[in-house]
């Protein structure tokens, strides 16, 4: 009994599994285009385009965070030199 009712289901199954896959792709297809181009348009009426502006803002970001890094070379540099100082320096029960 178990297999004889399997069957027609996997029969309709053969038949809606591809019609459910073009029709999501169909969807996608047709309804996506207008949704993104839509958004695209959005955007780029919000400012938010590729300009000279912004590229000048994103180069003087790049500077900033290149100051900052040497910056932090320079500090962790000058902390291990202290670290140095202080460990070769003899402790006061050294000297008793």
């Amino acid at each position: 009994m178990g297999i004889e009712v399997l069957i027609p289901i996997f029969g309709v199954m053969v038949v809606l599994v591809p019609i459910t896959g073009l029709t999501v792709i169909m969807m996608l297809r047709l309804g996506g285009k207008p949704f993104i181009e839509t958004l695209a348009r959005e955007l780029r009426a919000s400012g938010f385009t590729n300009s000279s502006e912004n590229r000048a803002k994103m180069e003087d970001l790049m500077e900033q965070v290149e100051v900052l890094t040497s910056e932090v070379h320079r500090l962790k540099n000058a902390q291990l030199f202290d670290q140095k100082l202080l460990e070769a320096q003899p402790t006061a029960s050294e000297d008793d």
